[in-house]
């Protein structure tokens, strides 16, 4: 009896099994083992692969070197999920062309709950990183998981403000397991397996090669109900992945940015050519029908033991970024006073601090 998971893997690494006949042999035979045990004429009758490739998946002898080197290919702590299993997300399984097995590091629980990819430029304005921010923690605090794929700028922001606000957020990887990159997001993606979950088609040792990421980017749409594209240039690898959610049947949304801002001129195009403006949270609670009756209740902050500063502070903080300067302006405090009301305050959990010198209620 041949493993099932083993199977899966032999079969896609056979040369001339792209994901078309692979997922029509899965569909006509109902597994992978039960390909490679079933006889030649068997094989050719189902009119799926011709005479040549029948004999290459039949040749598939020696189980035990196919077992060392899939074994192999494991990062370290990787669960293998196949597309044969019962946890293999749903929404994944869908697409057109959907990857046979996964590499996942953290939760793999989550992925049949709403989700949202959230997408955008690599060196965002301000105004991304603040939009970005607000927007996933509304949505990471009703339930909602965050996809993205690891990059800095708006996926960092994306995932950073998922796991602030307590809520769930997947990264998926252009490479194998074992190699985080960016390198400088190595942290990040330790926050990440702890409440979430790493993803990755690729077997260990894969470098970040630049053909892989159009590869990712349709795991990073497919596991998603949608797209949201927050800031994008003209030719963002961003627009590529609403291209392949569109390909998916998923909605693609668009942040609207200001019309001479060369990281606005990929989000309006969206938006001219019919993706669903955002401005608001609400716009993709609405667009999706989901409610925020999961958003968890979080207990009233005790402010009668903070200082004059810290409450001074305090006060004109809220849960949307506000900038340090402005906080100098509303607060009337100098800067070595607002530096150490904000330290303190951190000290106590009550605020994060986030890129671009801007501070929210934790």
């Amino acid at each position: 009896m041949i493993d099932e998971k083993l199977a899966v893997w032999a079969l896609a690494g056979i040369e001339g099994v792209g994901p078309a006949i692979f997922n029509s042999l899965i569909i006509r035979f109902g597994s992978a083992a039960a390909i490679f045990e079933t006889a030649g004429e068997e094989l050719l009758n189902a009119e799926l692969v011709n005479r040549n490739l029948a004999n290459r998946i039949l040749s598939a002898k020696d189980w035990a070197e196919l077992e060392r080197r899939f074994k192999k290919s494991f990062p370290d702590g990787a669960a293998f999920i196949t597309i044969t299993d019962n946890i293999y997300p749903p929404k994944l399984k869908n697409i057109p062309d959907p990857p046979p097995f996964l590499y996942c590091k953290g939760e793999t629980d989550i992925f049949e709950r709403p989700s949202l990819a959230i997408v955008g430029a690599r060196r965002p304005t301000d105004y991304g990183i603040r939009l970005t921010s607000r927007l996933v923690a509304e949505l990471a605090s009703a339930g909602v998981v965050i996809v993205s794929g690891l990059a800095y700028g708006i996926d960092a922001a994306a995932h950073i403000s998922a796991l602030d606000s307590g809520g769930k957020t997947i990264a998926v990887f252009g490479c194998g397991l074992d190699i985080i990159y960016p390198a400088g997001h190595r942290s990040l993606a330790e926050r990440i397996m702890g409440s979430g979950c790493l993803v990755s088609e690729f077997p260990k040792g894969t470098r970040p090669e630049r053909f892989n990421f159009p590869i990712r980017n349709r795991i990073v749409a497919g596991l998603s109900d949608g797209v949201l594209v927050v800031e994008a240039g003209a030719k963002s690898g961003a627009l590529v992945t609403a291209g392949i959610a569109l390909e998916q049947n998923k909605d693609v949304l668009a942040l609207p940015g200001s019309v001479d801002s060369e990281l606005s001129l990929g989000t309006n195009s969206l938006i001219k050519q019919g993706a669903v403006p955002v401005t608001s949270a609400d716009d993709i609670f609405a667009n999706f029908k989901w409610h925020r009756s999961s958003a968890t209740a979080r207990p009233a902050v005790d402010v009668s033991k903070l200082s004059r500063d810290e409450l001074g502070v305090f006060n004109h903080l809220s849960v949307q970024p506000t900038h340090l300067d402005e906080l100098g302006r509303k607060s009337g405090l100098g800067p070595g006073k607002i530096a150490e009301a904000l330290l303190n305050l951190e000290l106590k959990g009550l605020i994060m601090r986030k890129p671009g010198n801007y501070v929210v209620k934790a």
